[in-house]
């Protein structure tokens, strides 16, 4: 089985590997954003409402939180989406994809 090469690691490899990482960050972000969004609306909210310390018109915020959350879910997909598309470069730099 034939080493892997960093010698073969150019500019433009360095670029695609950048693209892909902004790809892999902006995913982990929405996720992180759409597990805090959905806990608020699905836990956080009724609870507060619940033990006084919000008032009860807080509940009115739960369903466009919700669907926030949905549209959330669309954007990290297509996320996750483009950071897949762009494994080519694993295959140009490392001998097998599967290691």
């Amino acid at each position: 089985m034939p080493e892997v090469d960093p010698a073969i690691v150019d500019a433009g490899h360095w670029s695609d590997i950048g693209n892909w990482l902004h790809w892999l960050w902006a995913y982990f972000f929405c996720i992180v954003f759409i597990a805090f969004t959905f806990v608020t609306a699905h836990a956080v909210i009724p609870s507060l409402v619940a033990s006084g310390h919000l008032p009860s018109k807080f509940l009115m915020l739960r369903r466009p939180m919700y669907l926030g959350v949905f549209a959330l879910i669309g954007l990290a997909v297509f996320f996750m989406v483009l950071t897949v598309r762009n494994t080519q470069l694993l295959e140009a730099v490392y001998n097998r994809f599967w290691i």
